[in-house]
Order: structure tokens, then C-alpha cells, then sequence
């Protein structure tokens, strides 16, 4: 990525018009809905419904489609919706002086902010979210009979928007195509457990101990039906793993933006 598309992608992303924001909302919604949609309607249609589609499972699924937007969509949002390229206006072209000559790479980039701004619009977006979660966990407790633990998932569900903030700044930050990667790595991580988990049960007989608990999924479910985690591995993996890998790729996204602009 040169400088002036690390500006592009940086200031666009900031400047998104309210309207295609208005989309990473409706997304949420409509992505929760789909989630909590079993439960409400086909589990009183089925005889035989399976545990995901019963109505004592409506608090879990929406707990896990939430730490899965969450992880694996919520930060790619920008590039999805088209922040870096056409949601901004054009940028003013660089003068002789600020290019550094007529092949140099500009020396600076006052356009090509991935910092305060970036992560504060960020923030806003998900005390959002987390507001118009909260009909949907309404929803899921009265069909259930019972919620999740509120302590215990709003813990987890903070540091899972912190990994969120960290993946969206690097993905802003970082050259051309890392945030492909980061995407890619985040799905991994969010369904490779569980995947894994249950390949060795079937193959093996036996569960891999410990390993469903490095899901940011199952994290947050079991945080939210399970309550409180009890031992030294299950509480480090559900409320500090995961917000740390966010602060060191928020760091990481900053360090790389800066350079860019340099």
C-alpha cells in the first residue's frame, strides 16, 4: 500500500457518509434476527427439534451470533460497504513540496490518520450495537424463561469489541490485502475450535480439553450461560486473551500507518 492509498483508505474510512454507516446497523439487526429466528419460529413447528432450535437455546444463539459478527464481520464493515473508496470525497492532490519530488513518496500525510478518530467513531458504533442488542437478549430471555448471566457476557462481549476495535484499526493500518488476512484468521479462530473439537470427538472419542475455550464464540456463550469461568485457563481465554490480541493489533495498525505517512 503506498501513502496515498494508506490516506485513501484512513480518512475515508473516517468519513463515511451516515447513511452507508446506517448499513453496519440494519446488518447487525437483520444478522441477530436470523440467529434468534429458530428458536421463535421453527422450534414450535418441528416434533423433533434439534438442541440449537429449541427455545432454552435462544439466549446461546444470540450470544454467538453476536461474538461472531462482532469478531469476523464488524471490523471489515468499511471495505465492505465501500468506505475506503467511494465513501469519502475525493482527496486534494499533493503539491511538488509535499510529494518530496516528482518520484519521491510523499514525506507527509496529514490525510492518513488511523488513530483517535478511527478508533473513537469505532467506539460510538458499538455502544450503538450494544443498544440495539438489548431488544433482541429481551427477546431471547422471555422465550427461553431465563437470560444470560448479564455480568459475565457484557465482560466478555467488552473484550471481544476491544478485538474488534484492534482487527478494524490494524485492517485500516497495515498494506494492502492484510485486512483479507485478518478476516481469514478471524473466521479461523472463531470456528476452528469448535471445528477441531469436534472432529476429534468423532474421530478419537474423546474432547481436546481446553480448546473450545480459545473461540471468541464459545467464549462468549459459555460466559453468558455458564456464568462467571472457573480455573485459571477458561477465565484467561474468555476475559483477557482476546482483548489483548486487540490492544497489540491496534498497535500493531497505528505503528504501520505511521510509517506509511513518514
Amino acid at each position: 500500500m503506498t501513502t496515498a492509498e494508506a490516506a485513501d483508505t484512513a480518512s475515508s474510512t473516517e468519513a463515511a457518509p451516515p447513511r452507508v454507516r446506517l448499513l453496519v446497523f440494519v446488518a447487525w439487526c437483520v444478522w441477530l434476527l436470523v440467529w434468534l429466528a429458530p428458536a421463535m419460529l421453527l422450534a414450535p413447528r418441528v416434533s423433533d427439534a434439534r438442541p440449537w432450535m429449541t427455545a432454552e437455546a435462544a439466549p446461546a444463539a444470540v450470544l454467538a451470533g453476536a461474538a461472531l459478527f462482532l469478531v469476523a464481520a464488524w471490523p471489515f464493515l468499511p471495505a465492505f460497504l465501500g468506505f475506503p473508496r467511494g465513501g469519502a470525497p475525493d482527496l486534494p492532490r499533493k503539491t511538488a513540496d509535499e510529494r518530496g519530488g516528482s518520484g519521491d513518496p510523499p514525506r507527509k500525510n496529514p490525510d492518513g490518520r488511523v488513530g483517535a478518530r478511527l478508533i473513537g467513531l469505532s467506539v460510538l458504533e458499538a455502544v450503538v450495537l450494544a443498544a440495539l442488542a438489548l431488544p433482541f437478549l429481551v427477546v431471547a430471555r422471555s422465550v427461553a424463561g431465563g437470560g444470560p448471566a448479564a455480568g459475565p457476557a457484557t465482560a466478555t462481549a467488552g473484550g471481544l469489541v476491544v478485538l474488534g476495535l484492534g482487527l478494524r484499526t490494524a485492517a485500516a493500518g497495515l498494506p494492502s490485502g492484510a485486512g483479507r488476512r485478518l478476516m481469514f484468521g478471524a473466521l479461523l479462530v472463531c470456528g476452528g475450535p469448535p471445528v477441531v473439537a469436534y472432529a476429534a470427538a468423532e474421530t478419537l472419542g474423546g474432547a481436546v480439553p481446553g480448546l473450545l475455550e480459545v473461540s471468541p464464540v464459545v467464549a462468549l456463550v459459555r460466559a453468558g450461560m455458564d456464568g462467571w469461568p472457573e480455573g485459571a485457563w477458561p477465565t484467561l481465554a474468555r476475559l483477557y486473551l482476546w482483548p489483548m490480541v486487540g490492544v497489540g493489533l491496534a498497535v500493531l495498525g497505528l505503528l504501520s500507518a505511521r510509517r506509511a505517512q513518514t
